[in-house]
């Protein structure tokens, strides 16, 4: 885990940390405080509306009274006009006070409440207009009582729409009973109105009798049934109105003009009328004051309950905020703590990131190579006491121990499986070098081009296992027994490249430049020629060419390019061998699979030993192309004029029964290489540890065993000189 890696983590626990001590608090005031806040603001609403309705109780209660006045007034033709205008006159004081008190709360009042409002407050101010149409005929007159009784019934509906938005049931029945006994007042001021101009006319108009009756009969029922369960002032103020001489006088002039009948109504003195309405107003006032001791009971019982709630409300949110500082600061003083744990996790996580990245690796490497390692005393021990970061240190270095001694004993098992596979391979390289030297010897004295044919195929044959064995070396990590001191024509280690593979003769080389490759570098280029060369002859089709192209770059560099004819190669596989070209992975059990496989990691360590850069690339039509760039430092110039006409030669294959590459050579008459006594192919091949003070590969003797793409060369050479004698 990197740095950057490490300090996220920390941060991320940290915060985990943080959220399970803010979490619990963050809970509480998501679920305390939505919930209780707005049923505070409600309740002071209801509360604030409460006492605005109780200090305008009084007012509405006089302009109800005063509209009720007018009213009778307005219908009873023997009233001075003075007194029907100082009526109107204090109607409209009250009705400005009323309108004033409705004001002050619309603000505040909910929408129903305000709607009910707006409606009342237009019906009142139809009232002048109203009172013009007032004189003159009957009709104005009825005209003039359906308007009063609308106002009133207006009002009356915004008394009862305020009761019944109580969120109090008690509050809400309370509220209606004082709606229900104003109603049943201004029902009996009605009944009244009806009987007056009954007793003035001696009679009753068509169907007023029967509304006479029941007005009567409704509004003694009304008051009976709301008196019965209101409150208990309410109650006693009944009773005591029922005991009343208003009352009994007015219930018994209802009673007779009831049982009178519409044609039999007695007519009354004016003394006895202006008796009979005094008994009207002071039931209708005695019955409006019920109403409004029940309103009043109602609202301070709506009030007692909202401040209550409110109150409660403030508590309930003073506590919250109580409880989340206490949290707070219980939390800040455990992060205090947590800062603590965090420091020694950090220390605990250096210390492992220094163990693994700073002291693991030397010990690893010197266990690889076989040297004697002191775990104990390199690595030390992670003392973080004996908590429960103490025991994850405990269990890091138990289980960091027991990696170390995995991979010990892997190293070693890896280094001794690999000094195994080095000797048997050496032991091997010794006996193909042996049998190399027969074959050479045998060819050197076969005249039979038959058996000499035989023998070169049995001699590249030898010379392609040597190849293999000396892979198996380097996979080991041991070196290949050949190894050259002075520089050696690029030319030359081309031809030798191709004569290490199988299928030599489809191995075409455009011209070569006149450069060598210095000795140390020799071998390990070789190899990689070789394992590019046969690769592409393997996988293109049999009769296909691969095209060798050689150049050198203006940096000092030169590019070496293999382009076979097959059928290409996948994006991905391509990917994937050229990340294994680039960096070499270790020689185990599981990380090659096949030849192929095998090879490409030759490749790939060769190349890395000696700063060559080998990649696999489309050709241009179809199949592969190897990319290898050779450097500079590796390269060296050529010093014979003689090498460099050689360096230049181009190898052609020709696609014949047997194919056979040409090597024009100036000094061999007929243009074909001559054989020399004494000379072998081992000599170029080299033998395994050896280390010439001499150039290992002479000029004479490469043109007749330099690589064995000369060897159907030789061949045909002799069968022609065969062939002439």
């Amino acid at each position: 885990m990197t740095s950057q890696d490490a300090e996220t983590h920390h941060r991320t626990i940290k915060r985990r940390l943080s959220r399970a001590l803010t979490l619990p608090i963050v809970l509480l005031s998501v679920v305390l405080l939505p919930s209780t806040v707005p049923q505070g603001v409600e309740s002071f609403v209801v509360w604030r509306i409460g006492v605005a309705a109780k200090e305008a109780g009084t007012s509405a209660m006089r302009g109800f009274e005063a509209l009720q006045r007018e009213r009778d007034l307005s219908v009873r033709t023997e009233i001075p006009p003075a007194e029907l205008a100082a009526a109107r006159a204090a109607t409209d004081r009250n009705v400005d006070e009323l309108n004033a008190t409705l004001d002050s709360l619309t603000g505040y009042a909910p929408e129903p409440i305000a709607a009910k409002t707006a409606q009342f407050q237009r019906r009142l101010a139809e009232l002048p207009q109203r009172r013009l149409l007032a004189q003159g005929s009957e009709l104005n007159r009825r005209a003039t009582v359906d308007y009063f009784n609308s106002v009133i019934d207006s009002g009356i509906d915004l008394f009862d729409t305020q009761s019944r938005l109580a969120h109090d049931i008690q509050v809400t029945q309370d509220g209606i009973t004082a709606t229900e006994l104003l109603r049943a007042s201004d029902l009996m001021q009605r009944a009244a109105m009806i009987g007056g101009a009954a007793v003035d006319s001696g009679r009753f108009d068509a169907g007023e009798h029967l509304a006479f009756a029941e007005r009567v009969f409704t509004y003694r029922s009304q008051i009976r049934a709301e008196s019965a369960h209101s409150a208990p002032q309410v109650q006693e103020r009944y009773r005591e109105l029922t005991r009343s001489g208003a009352w009994e006088r007015l219930t018994a002039v209802e009673d007779q003009l009831v049982a009178a009948g519409a044609d039999a109504v007695h007519p009354m003195s004016p003394q006895q009328q202006r008796a009979w309405h005094t008994d009207v107003s002071t039931v209708g006032r005695e019955l409006n004051a019920m109403s409004m001791a029940q309103s009043d009971h109602a609202i301070t019982l709506g009030m007692t309950q909202s401040y209550a709630k409110f109150v409660w409300t403030i508590l309930v949110v003073l506590v919250a905020v109580a409880v989340t500082a206490g949290c707070w600061w219980y939390s800040w003083r455990n992060i205090g703590v947590t800062e603590q744990v965090l420091a020694r996790l950090a220390r605990l996580r250096d210390a492992v990131l220094h163990r693994t990245n700073d002291l693991l690796p030397p010990i690893l490497e010197r266990a690889r190579e076989g040297k004697r390692v002191d775990v104990d005393g390199e690595l030390g021990k992670l003392d973080f006491g004996r908590d429960e970061i103490g025991q994850v240190a405990d269990a890091m270095e138990v289980s960091q121990r027991a990696t170390i001694d995995a991979t010990i004993n892997e190293a070693g098992t890896h280094a001794a499986f690999r000094s195994a596979i080095a000797a048997i391979a050496s032991g091997q390289q010794t006996l193909i070098q042996q049998a190399i030297v027969l074959i050479d010897a045998a060819e050197h004295d076969e005249q039979d081009p038959a058996k000499l044919r035989r023998l070169l195929q049995v001699d590249s044959t030898v010379t392609r296992l040597r190849r293999k064995i000396e892979n198996l070396r380097v996979l080991s990590g041991d070196r290949p027994g050949r190894r050259w001191r002075d520089p050696v024509p690029l030319g030359k280690l081309v031809q030798s490249a191709i004569g290490e593979t199988e299928h030599y003769t489809r191995i075409n080389v455009r011209a070569v430049p006149a450069v060598a490759v210095k000795g140390p570098a020799v071998t390990d280029t070789i190899r990689v020629l070789a394992e590019l060369m046969d690769n592409a002859t393997r996988f293109s089709p049999p009769n296909s060419p691969v095209v060798v192209r050689v150049e050198r770059t203006d940096d000092g560099r030169v590019l070496v390019e293999i382009e076979d004819r097959g059928l290409g190669m996948k994006e991905p596989d391509r990917e994937r061998i050229n990340r294994t070209l680039a960096a070499p992975p270790d020689f185990t059990a599981t990380s090659v699979q096949d030849d192929v496989r095998l090879g490409l990691v030759v490749v790939s360590r060769l190349a890395q030993r000696r700063g060559i850069a080998v990649s696999l690339h489309p050709g241009d039509g179809s199949g592969t192309r190897a990319l290898v760039a050779l450097p500079g430092d590796i390269i060296a110039e050529h010093v014979s004029a003689k090498r460099e006409r050689s360096a230049e030669t181009t190898i052609r294959m020709r696609r014949r029964p047997h194919s056979t590459s040409t090597v024009s050579e100036p000094d061999s008459p007929g243009g074909l290489p001559q054989r020399k006594r004494g000379t072998t192919l081992a000599r170029l091949k080299g033998r395994p540890g050896e280390s010439s003070t001499e150039e290992p590969v002479s000029e004479d003797e490469d043109q007749s065993s330099g690589a064995v793409a000369f060897m159907n060369q030789i061949r045909r050479a002799r069968a022609e000189q065969e062939g002439r004698s």
